[in-house]
C-alpha cells in the first residue's frame, strides 16, 4: 500500500469515528486520484504487447490536471478486454474510491 492510499484510508477511518470534522480534508480524501495498479498491470502483459502503451494512456489521462471520464472508460473498456488485465483492471474499476473519483468528474467537471 502506497503513501497515498494509507492516508486516504487513514482519514476515512478517523472519519468514521468521528475524530475528524475538518470537511475540506474529507473531501480531498474522497476525490484523491485513484490508484492504478499500473506496475502489476505492465507485469501481467508480455513485453511486447502493445496494450502498455494504453496502460501509460489511462494513467495519463489519470493524472491530468482535467482528466475526462469518457477517455478513462474507453481505456478501461480496452484494458478490461483484455484476458491478462481483466480481473485487475475490474478490481480497480469496481472500487468505490475510484467510481466515487469517476462520479465526481461528471459532477464537477474536474
Amino acid at each position: 500500500m502506497n503513501r497515498e492510499e494509507q492516508r486516504r484510508e487513514g482519514v476515512t477511518d478517523a472519519d468514521a469515528t468521528g475524530l475528524i470534522a475538518g470537511e475540506q480534508l474529507i473531501t480531498e480524501a474522497e476525490t484523491l486520484l485513484p490508484i492504478l495498479p499500473r506496475e502489476e498491470l505492465h507485469a501481467a502483459l508480455p513485453e511486447e504487447h502493445t496494450a502498455h502503451s494504453a496502460i501509460d494512456q489511462l494513467h495519463a489521462e489519470l493524472t491530468k490536471t482535467a482528466p475526462d471520464a469518457q477517455t478513462i472508460h474507453a481505456h478501461v473498456g480496452r484494458l478490461r478486454s483484455l484476458p491478462q488485465l481483466e480481473a485487475a483492471i475490474a478490481n480497480w474499476w469496481d472500487d468505490p474510491k475510484t467510481q466515487r473519483f469517476i462520479a465526481n468528474l461528471g459532477q464537477i467537471g474536474l
